[in-house]
């Protein structure tokens, strides 16, 4: 039997029910709840004032960057620009894309918007509605139709909710610069293109960034033909029914779930024969689960190859040759390892295969010197003063920024996130974050070389 002991306020009368205080009770808690709602105000107004300054030293670091790269005489350099974007990324703890992102709006927001900025370092406005106005507002070149629109948005964006400052932006800049609002526009529809967003629970977003005619298009066409086979008895609800026409008029398949297109699935010998429900890997999608693994292994046409893992870090360490194809076996090693981008902070799809110690230096085409890039950060490798080193064992690559800056990045598990024993993840642990010391990364190198060898006996 449990027992509720409840505490008693030494104010309170015996014999009266705890929590029945009174109006000077109720009123204390009243006012103590009004004191915590004003301190979340102060901590907000806080936050947006450590975010302006935020913006403030990512712009004045631009500027430094750019000046430093000009005193090495590789200002103009293919990788200057993305060296400056990882090194931010690096320090924001953040993604390339976001840090690019991020470094275009504390520009802007510094150059062109100073009375906007100055609402978010006074805590009237979120930054992200700063950002948005730095966004809608990048086409205006008239220097004084944009210190227009910056006083004209910041009056008005305080009173206006963060998500509907873009709309308020936008029409500013319509009715002060219509010619700026047009060559965003076309800027906008010449950069369309189509995204696979993973969305957990075995679901993904096919997101496609289309002129506005052609995305209502695309709509109205699927809606229709829905509409027209549920009046034609069609049992599925309308928004499958609109998802799998989709599918069925991309792919040029008969049927939405009988699709024979190539894909890469990872699994466990255990998970492909039903001995195991370890979680799979759809290369360039994320982790799936067992049954939906094996659906996809055993329908349609499917090829088995064995891969070999590292006891020490679960990536990728060879595999063989035995499949219909032969063809790009490097390649499709490297894809499989890397599953992404191994540049800095980044998890864009890989586009390059990167001889890790370049080949004109001399470095050999192997599995043991490859890394998977995307075009970007296979660009930031062309900045002079950065370095890339590789430890053949693990793969484990080893970027040096021009400024100084360190990051150690290892292919992921095979499996994905998730799928390590606790020994693996504090191993990986020790070899992307290493000790300071000498002799402290000597004993962590003889550890993990220890524990590889006798995962092998």
């Amino acid at each position: 039997m449990g027992v509720n002991v409840r505490g008693m306020d030494s104010s309170s009368k015996p014999g009266r029910p705890c929590g029945d205080e009174g109006p000077d009770g109720v009123a204390a808690r009243m006012e103590a709840a009004l004191a915590r709602l004003q301190r979340i105000r102060d901590r907000r107004a806080e936050i947006r004032r450590l975010e302006a300054l935020q913006v403030r030293d990512v712009a004045a670091f631009i500027g430094q960057r750019d000046s430093l790269d000009a005193d090495l005489g590789v200002s103009g350099a293919p990788g200057a620009y993305r060296c400056m974007v990882a090194e931010v990324a690096l320090s924001m703890g953040v993604s390339v894309l976001s840090a690019q992102s991020f470094m275009s709006d504390a520009h802007g927001l510094v150059e062109r918007h100073p009375a906007v900025l100055g609402a978010v370092e006074s805590g009237e406005l979120a930054l992200s509605a700063a950002r948005a106005v730095a966004v809608e507002t990048a086409s205006i070149d008239d220097p004084d139709l944009q210190r227009l629109a910056d006083m004209v948005i910041a009056e008005e964006a305080v009173d206006v909710l963060p998500g509907k400052v873009r709309a308020l932006a936008e029409r500013r800049v319509i009715e002060i610069d219509p010619d700026a609002a047009a060559r965003r526009a076309d800027k906008e529809r010449a950069d369309r293109h189509v995204r696979l967003v993973p969305a957990g629970a075995d679901m993904a977003y096919l997101d496609a960034y289309l002129p506005v005619e052609q995305a209502t298009s695309c709509w109205r066409s699927l809606h229709a033909f829905a509409t027209t086979r549920r009046a034609a008895g069609d049992t599925r609800s309308l928004h499958r029914l609109m998802c799998d026409t989709l599918v069925e008029r991309l792919t040029g398949a008969a049927c939405a779930d009988q699709l024979s297109t190539d894909i890469c699935l990872v699994m466990t010998d255990t998970t492909l024969l039903g001995g195991a429900d370890t979680p799979a890997q759809l290369v360039g999608a994320g982790p799936i689960t067992a049954p939906l693994a094996r659906q996809l292994a055993t329908t349609g046409t499917a090829w088995v190859r064995r891969l070999y893992t590292d006891p020490v870090d679960a990536s990728l360490t060879t595999m063989d040759t035995r499949r219909r194809c032969v063809d790009g076996n490097l390649r499709d090693a490297v894809l499989v390892a890397d599953q992404h981008c191994r540049g800095i902070n980044c998890a864009s799809p890989i586009r390059d295969i990167d001889h890790v110690h370049p080949y004109a230096r001399g470095g050999d085409t192997s599995f043991a010197n490859s890394q998977g890039l995307s075009k970007a950060c296979h660009t930031t490798r062309d900045h002079p003063a950065m370095h890339v080193d590789a430890d053949p064992t693990s793969r484990k690559t080893t970027w040096h920024t021009p400024t100084g800056l360190t990051h150690h990045s290892l292919p992921p598990p095979t499996l994905g996130n998730g799928s390590l024993t606790p020994t693996q993840i504090r191993l990986r642990h020790w070899q992307t974050h290493p000790p300071d010391s000498t002799m402290e990364q000597r004993v962590v190198h003889i550890l993990i070389d220890h524990h590889r060898r006798r995962s092998r006996c």
